[in-house]
């Protein structure tokens, strides 16, 4: 019996992906918190790495020494494996060359993978990956090489072909909403991620490649094992639900023996703590459980013995390890690092381990609208703290994550401004060619509009001042005659003015003045 009986996989998820899906107009100001969490995690999946390959190496061993003994059984096998390792080789130098140009196009060419000096760079992921369309390469190279370790499992295995199409999908999002735009799966990697967001989101890839690597070598030896009777080389297996585990959370997975004779039942002993559940004498599996209460990387294992034919006890050691970590969630506002009342402030909400349907969000000082990919936040008190709650959904429940707050401020005033400028020296003609007043919002990133309601131009005719108002935005014909009657180096007021907001509000604009050229 082989790997066809089992329900998925074992995939090493490992840490987890911590990306921002941020959809920002200009740059945003990440938190150095997330930033260094994001270096944390990559340093954790570089390790990660290492032990993978460290295993793999191990496997090939096994499988060489299995071909040195009967060549003719194991060397169609053998040439299999040496495929998927070369390609995979491949793959994770070519994702290790991302990460190597992505600092070095943000930092120089001194730039150092393991001293980035540009962490919240949001740029130069989708200047490389996306507009440099390096993104669409590295999909096809992911999707060559998902294909090439799809052909090699049977199809009565589909159980095992689905884990690793899973693993290494690289479709495109589907669209919600036929109006909505079509995203790539690139643009949904690498779009305004920051430089170090990349970076782990590659070492995530790399992660996922050595782990398909893993199962799928794993997989062809134990398929000639499974051939063999007594099962003298075979080794226990262990398949995690996942890999990474909130705290609060419980760790389960699955044991059993990968290839084994249906008369007979294995015994399993522990190591580690826990304990094995619901074991199903069908299957020959049981279910590993322990609840985690401390963070950190955790490790256990035991042994699998198993009695053949001839009443010889076999032992299969096994081993894993998982990961226990804080729910960490990111929510950043997409046009400002602050909310501002009176206009709708587009809000991004992501978590590791979550789906964006698995997500959801809400504040406790005005409301939070799901609107697209995204949420509208929409504050009412200014001055009092807007704390967006983030929920994620674990095994059918509702779960707080984290709760992130944000500042409430008033729109800033526009500026008022005539010819686009609001003070200085002006051309009398430039000046008299002016339709009206206008309110600029300077340096504000939220596209909204001031309308000016009124102002008085006042200058002195004579020796005297004269003042006229107008009731909009637009010179009136008074006031026009005096700008058309001004002399050179003669001063000229336009004060009063005030101005109406998107929210209604009336704002009152310091005065311009100018002196004619």
């Amino acid at each position: 019996m082989g790997a066809s009986n089992c329900k998925e996989t074992p995939r090493q998820k490992m840490i987890g992906m911590m990306y921002l899906f941020l959809t920002a107009m200009l740059a945003i100001n990440v938190s150095n918190e997330v930033l260094d969490a994001f270096t944390i995690i990559d340093n954790g999946l570089a390790q990660t790495v290492r032990t993978f390959e460290e295993k793999n190496q191990v496997i090939y061993g096994d499988f060489k020494r299995a071909l040195d003994a009967n060549t003719t059984k194991v060397k169609p096998s053998w040439d299999k494996a040496k495929e998927i390792e070369t390609m995979s080789n491949e793959l994770c130098e070519q994702l290790q060359k991302y990460k190597h140009d992505l600092v070095k196009i943000a930092d120089g060419p001194e730039g150092r993978i393991d001293s980035i000096q540009k962490k919240d760079n949001i740029d130069v992921a989708a200047q490389l990956m996306i507009v440099g369309r390096e993104g669409k390469k590295l999909k096809e190279q992911i999707s060559g090489y998902r294909e090439h370790i799809l052909n090699l499992i049977p199809e009565k295995d589909s159980l095992f072909k689905h884990t690793i199409a899973e693993a290494l999908n690289t479709d495109d999002p589907p669209r919600k909403n036929p109006d909505d735009p079509a995203y790539s799966w690139e643009s949904l990697q690498f779009a305004h991620i920051p430089l170090v967001g990349a970076v782990t989101l590659l070492s995530k890839l790399q992660t996922d490649v050595r782990s398909v690597e893993s199962d799928a070598v794993k997989y062809l030896f134990n398929q000639i094992e499974a051939e063999s009777f007594p099962f003298n080389k075979l080794k226990a297996q262990v398949i995690a639900k996942s890999n990474f585990v909130l705290k609060g959370d419980t760790y389960e997975a699955e044991v059993f023996l990968a290839a084994s004779d249906t008369t007979q039942n294995p015994t399993i002993t522990l190591t580690g703590g826990g304990e094995i559940k619901n074991f199903d004498p069908n299957s020959r599996r049981g279910i590993y459980s322990r609840k985690e209460t401390k963070l950190g990387q955790k490790s256990w294992g035991g042994v699998v013995y198993y009695t053949t034919p001839s009443g010889e006890i076999k032992d299969y050691p096994f081993e894993a390890e998982y990961m226990v970590s804080e729910p960490q969630v990111v929510v950043s506002a997409t046009k400002m690092n602050v909310f501002y009342k009176g206009v709708p402030n587009p809000v991004s909400v992501s978590a590791p381990g979550f789906t964006m349907a698995n997500i959801r969000a809400t504040v406790d000082n005005g409301s939070l609208v799901k609107e697209g990919e995204g949420y509208i936040a929409r504050p009412k008190v200014i001055g009092k703290v807007a704390n967006v709650l983030v929920e994620g959904k674990l095994d059918g429940q509702w779960r707080r994550l984290k709760t992130v707050g944000f500042r409430v401020k008033p729109i800033p005033d526009p500026v008022a401004m005539v010819a686009g400028k609001n003070s200085g020296s002006i051309n009398k003609n430039l000046l008299a060619m002016q339709s009206g007043v206008d309110a600029v919002m300077d340096n504000f990133d939220f596209d909204l509009k001031f309308k000016i309601k009124s102002f008085t131009v006042s200058t002195q005719v004579k020796g005297f001042t004269k003042d006229e108002k107008s009731t909009s935005d637009y010179f009136t014909k008074a006031q026009l005659r005096l700008l058309k009657g001004l002399r050179k180096n003669q001063k000229v007021y336009i004060e009063d003015i005030k101005a109406v907001g998107p929210d209604g509000s009336i704002r009152n604009l310091p005065a311009i003045s100018f002196r004619v050229k």
